[in-house]
């Protein structure tokens, strides 16, 4: 049994496919197979049943994959210590990001980041915050990007930057006329919503949905923000928006549909976190260094009283 044997099986356990696994692993597909036929034959089992498709684990290959990633994660400590020891910021870093930060917040500093740390090669996954802290608890992602707390033992936060919301809402709409709006005017029967996994989605609806209206139907729920927002310009009703997505609106006309919050104004935490197996502190010190510096200094420091954190679900 090798090291490279384990990490054939993840892949494919990942990927539920041979060939995708190979690529990934820059092997080919037969070498991949191979060397996964001959563990299977050391070890007197089968860990993937390969009638299906996608391909499955066995019960004990289940056991196995779950065994294999711990095996490989320590494995990887060992050259964590030499880079740690070196204050090394070098080697592979895959990040998961959720889609209402993704693309508002990841040019703001990626290419810095790769420009001072060249010796780093980095791979960014657009995730939903779910599937982040799956991964992440797999070892299958090094650290993510999202909104916090998550009431997770599993993972670590470093909490970044906080991030007002703001209303983005239909000229037609009767909150249009207002200069502010406050928590209790929302409604779920007019808020135009993401589609069930984002959290951000989790965060309107703890503002709005005690204020429900029995008789709304959520007509359309989209799975980013830029759509929501042209449903709201093409029909009645509101979306909210973190601040940076609402600052990204180059339009005039646009930026008026925008309404602040009267005081404590909703706001989210956002965070980078990693699993605890994760130890290479000089590439976590580099990254929040470069995102703090990238991001507008009014969001790195809140007033307190001014705005108020909106809670997130426990992802375990």
């Amino acid at each position: 049994m090798t090291l490279t044997q384990l990490s054939y099986v993840v892949a494919v356990a990942q990927y539920r496919n041979f060939g995708a696994a190979a690529e990934a692993s820059r092997v080919t597909q037969p070498t991949l197979s191979m060397q996964i036929q001959k563990l299977e034959e050391e070890l007197g089992i089968v860990i993937f049943d390969r009638s299906q498709q996608p391909i499955r684990l066995t019960a004990v290959g289940e056991q196995l994959v779950a065994q294999a990633r711990v095996v490989l994660a320590e494995a990887q400590k060992i050259t964590d210590l030499t880079t740690q020891e070196q204050n090394d910021v070098s080697g592979q870093i895959s990040i998961g990001v959720i889609p209402t930060l993704s693309p508002y917040v990841l040019p703001l500093f990626i290419q810095n980041f790769i420009a001072r740390n060249p010796k780093v090669k980095v791979t960014v996954e657009e995730l939903q915050t779910q599937q982040i802290v799956e991964r992440l608890k797999n070892d299958q992602l090094d650290v993510g990007l999202l909104v916090t707390p998550l009431h997770n033992p599993a993972v670590i936060e470093h909490p970044l930057f906080y991030e007002p919301f703001v209303l983005y809402v239909s000229p037609r709409h009767a909150l249009a006329q207002e200069k502010k709006v406050r928590e209790k005017d929302l409604t779920s029967k007019d808020v135009w919503l993401l589609t069930e996994g984002h959290c951000f989605r989790d965060q309107v609806l703890n503002l709005c949905g005690q204020r429900s209206n029995a008789t709304g139907k959520l007509r359309f729920e989209s799975g980013n923000l830029e759509t929501l927002k042209k449903m709201v310009d093409q029909s009645e009703g509101y979306t909210l928006l973190p601040l940076l997505a609402a600052r990204d609106i180059e339009d005039t006309s646009k930026r008026k549909q925008l309404k602040e919050f009267t005081p404590p104004i909703p706001t989210r935490e956002v965070s980078l976190v990693h699993n605890k197996l994760y130890k290479k502190r000089a590439t976590i010190d580099a990254l929040i260094s470069e995102i703090r510096e990238a991001i507008p200094a009014d969001l790195l420091k809140l007033k307190n009283g001014r705005y108020h954190r909106v809670d997130m679900p426990s992802f375990e």
